[in-house]
């Protein structure tokens, strides 16, 4: 009976991290893209992402690297969608890749941090939220998120 309350938390944590993702994509789209000449691919691939079409989005955002590779917008969209549809590691690869192409972008910080959370990495988690507030102290997502890993260290 534990180990199906623990599975059913887990998946209810993973439920929300998803959603979360969702909202974020939507509410608070990535400053990035207005910088990048937006391709009709581009779009397609951030449509489908928005619209949660995770598979789609996967594919076309895998073409827009093939044609761009060093576009850091890309690789942090197709890192939130390799986190929704469970690719934990492969997020966490593209949000770093991000990283090192654009390292003052706060997007992919925040966006590995919720991966790492969803690998229960609670320590690198808190260091990527930090690392978002000694940037902007008030960004409520880095806030929130952080304070529900350190509620799930006790």
């Amino acid at each position: 009976m534990k180990d199906i309350l623990l599975i059913r938390s887990r998946l209810i944590s993973l439920h929300f991290l998803v959603c979360f993702l969702l909202l974020f994509l939507v509410a608070f789209p990535n400053p990035l893209v207005a910088e990048i000449p937006i391709k009709p691919l581009f779009e397609q691939a951030l449509s489908a992402s928005k619209e949660g079409d995770f598979s789609s989005a996967l594919f076309l955002w895998d073409q827009v690297l093939e044609e761009s590779p060093k576009n850091s917008a890309a690789l942090s969209n197709r890192g939130n969608v390799r986190l929704a549809l469970g690719d934990f590691s492969g997020a966490i690869a593209d949000q770093s890749h991000s990283i090192e192409l654009d390292p003052s972008e706060l997007d992919p910080y925040l966006n590995r941090g919720i991966a790492k959370e969803a690998l229960h990495h609670w320590q690198s988690a808190t260091e990527d939220y930090e690392w978002v507030l000694s940037q902007d102290p008030e960004n409520a997502s880095a806030l929130y998120n952080l304070g529900n890993v350190l509620s799930h260290q006790g």
